[in-house]
């Protein structure tokens, strides 16, 4: 008998849609799934393409309206109804959101699977709400999910039992490939991508100052960096470099490969992180990742074979692998090789999947 799971996403956009739906999508060979899914998620129509048994909610579009839904307490009682009457085994949130402890009291019942992507709030970021309904999440949940063993001690010195620890790493996204927009893709050679928000934790200074080194080793490279976020802090260091791009902007799901597209490797040189999306995005495009070795990263990158680990904070360490893979095609092509296979087998959705419904059938085995 296939379990039933009900996978509840109430989040709009970035990259948790996407982990949502791909999990969605790998966990339906698995078990009988109801996909509660807000109606403001951006990638909606593609959870609707799938025709999952789906639950579409009203959330909120900013601030002020988060502020009203948040107060519309039937709201979540009439959702947790609708979930009751699909009977399920477990109600799974592939990511946390601000509604998923107040929901959880509207379910208590019912066992509970939490992931959480990130157990504190990024430097530059802390937040007592974003505190709150980490902690509250992680109380209420009978199984806990995280992408990192590393971060399993810290949970732990929470009063978690080791054996409610599941840790599934975070899957492959060649969803973006598949929805490339037709526009000609021209590689510019000697290209390096900067990926994401734009953001203190992010490291972007960091990379500006590895990247001035860059430009006196290798004259011909190329910098895009690509995301949302106050780019004036770095003003004056950017007044000082040639042949940086920006595209300082949220970037549509359509329009996320054609940056890929372009590149010869990403960077991720972040001072704080859980683990980043980012990289197995980039290994689904075959792209080798020069990375910091901060938080859960050195899980994701084998430093030397599907990119590399430097130091976090290191501007000179940082240039240096950058200028090794612009110098070095061979060894650049093969280490994108080894990222990829990385992402289609130990990183692919039906692994990841196959770890959840284990974890669900062992809940119900013991509940019997």
């Amino acid at each position: 008998m296939k379990p039933r799971i009900a996978l509840v996403y109430l989040g709009r956009r970035g990259g948790g849609p996407v982990y949502s739906l791909e999990m969605a999508k790998a966990l339906k060979d698995y078990a009988e799934l109801l996909c509660v899914v807000s109606k403001q998620s951006e990638n909606l129509e593609q959870w609707r393409k799938e025709r999952f048994a789906m639950l579409e909610v009203d959330t909120y579009t900013n601030s002020v309206s988060f502020v009203i839904s948040s107060l519309r307490f039937w709201h979540f009682n009439t959702i947790a109804k609708q979930i009751k009457r699909f009977k399920p085994h477990v109600v799974y949130y592939p990511m946390l959101h601000y509604w998923t402890p107040i929901l959880n009291t509207f379910l208590k019942e019912v066992p509970k699977i939490v992931t959480i992507h990130d157990l504190r709030a990024h430097r530059g970021e802390e937040s007592k709400l974003f505190e709150w309904m980490t902690n509250m999440s992680v109380r209420q949940a009978d199984r806990i999910v995280i992408l990192s063993d590393v971060f399993r001690k810290d949970l732990e010195a929470m009063g978690v039992d080791s054996s409610k620890i599941l840790v599934i790493p975070h899957g492959e996204f060649s969803y973006y490939s598949r929805i490339v927009d037709s526009a000609e893709i021209c590689k510019d050679g000697k290209t390096i991508l900067f990926f994401g928000r734009i953001h203190e934790y992010k490291g972007v200074s960091v990379l500006l100052q590895a990247f001035s080194k860059i430009k006196k080793a290798v004259p011909d490279a190329r910098l895009l960096l690509v995301g949302s976020g106050d780019i004036r802090p770095y003003a004056e260091l950017l007044s000082e470099l040639k042949d940086v791009e920006i595209v300082n902007m949220w970037v549509p799901d359509s329009e996320v490969a054609q940056y890929f597209l372009k590149a010869d490797f990403v960077v991720v040189p972040y001072i704080d992180a859980s683990q980043s999306g980012v990289i197995p995005l980039a290994y689904s495009f075959g792209l080798p990742v020069v990375a910091s070795s901060v938080g859960g990263i050195p899980e994701q990158v084998v430093d030397g074979k599907t990119g590399f680990l430097v130091k976090p904070g290191d501007p000179d360490g940082l240039a240096e692998k950058c200028i090794f893979l612009l110098n070095n095609d061979g060894d650049r092509l093969r280490m994108g090789l080894s990222a990829f296979e990385k992402c289609s087998t130990e990183l692919s959705w039906r692994n990841a999947a196959e770890k959840l419904v284990e974890a669900v059938k062992l809940g119900i085995s013991n509940q019997k």
